[in-house]
């Protein structure tokens, strides 16, 4: 029997880094939680800012874990900045701050990225026809160079290409500790190109949760968030009127909850997700 309020939801929505892994690695509890959910019918969804895999690879990464779920129960930031760009402008030519998983969710929708190598620093960052690209889209980049960086700098001169990130995420958790995240990306461009953003994605944007949402067909009133973070999965959850669960295997503490304000307080707090049936709440 699952633990109240938890048995009442019928459709549970969870963060991948920080909660259910870290990494390659398996966080305590997740990988029986979740097949707990689905043996009792509940319907599971992964939402994650992580842009550097495929939803394939998401796929493929959870089936190595030991959790089963379907390719389009996988919510990415990489697929939806490439779903939404898109829609906007069909075979857009984009350049990319972002690891392959990003650019192949990007082509796989029919855009051109125009940077599809590995740019190192020996290149002369003024080789590439900075005028035909409409599109700067950045997210977590583990092989960042200084011409990137360069090269991305000199693209958003022009005012007319848009300035778009797959997520805000500043820090990513990592099993020996945190590295920058696809937020740091977009705080260095925006350092170096004297603007802002034009658009965000991913969490604590609406449209992974209401797509998760439509997806469920259940109503707000049935659907929870787990997440580890509060300024993407709690006030992104609150912000759309789906109940929230901050979980503390991952970026937030008991003193952050505390510290933070109300707009990004959880409805509930759990240790680990084996709390879900496991404990007391």
């Amino acid at each position: 029997m699952l633990k109240e309020p938890f048995d009442f939801f019928e459709t549970f929505l969870f963060d991948g880094d920080g909660v259910l892994y870290k990494e390659e690695e398996a966080i305590f509890g997740a990988v029986e939680t979740l097949n707990f959910l689905k043996e009792h019918g509940k319907k599971i969804f992964i939402l994650t800012n992580n842009s550097t895999k495929t939803r394939t690879e998401f796929r493929n990464k959870l089936k190595k874990l030991g959790i089963n779920i379907s390719e389009d129960r996988i919510l990415t930031s990489a697929y939806l900045t490439a779903k939404v760009i898109a829609s906007e402008k069909p075979q857009a030519k984009i350049y990319v701050i972002g690891e392959e998983g990003l650019k192949d969710e990007l082509k796989s929708q029919g855009l051109i990225v125009v940077n599809n190598w590995e740019e190192k620093n020996d290149e002369e960052i003024f080789d590439t026809n900075f005028n035909e690209i409409e599109y700067v889209v950045t997210g977590m980049d583990r092989k960042l160079t200084y011409v990137k960086l360069a090269r991305a700098m000199n693209i958003l001169q022009n005012k007319e290409v848009r300035f778009v990130g797959t997520n805000a995420d500043i820090t990513f958790p990592t099993p020996k500790g945190y590295i920058p995240g696809g937020g740091a990306m977009i705080s260095i461009l925006e350092q170096l190109s004297k603007r802002k953003i034009d658009r965000i994605i991913g969490k604590p944007q609406s449209l992974m949760f209401e797509i998760a949402k439509q997806l469920s067909q259940s109503s707000k009133n049935k659907i929870v968030m787990f997440g580890d973070r509060l300024e993407t999965d709690i006030l992104g959850a609150n912000k759309v009127g789906i109940r929230s669960c901050v979980v503390l295997t991952g970026v937030t503490s008991l003193d952050d909850i505390a510290k933070a304000e109300e707009n990004c307080q959880p409805d509930i707090i759990i240790n680990t997700l084996f709390d879900i049936f496991q404990n007391s709440i």
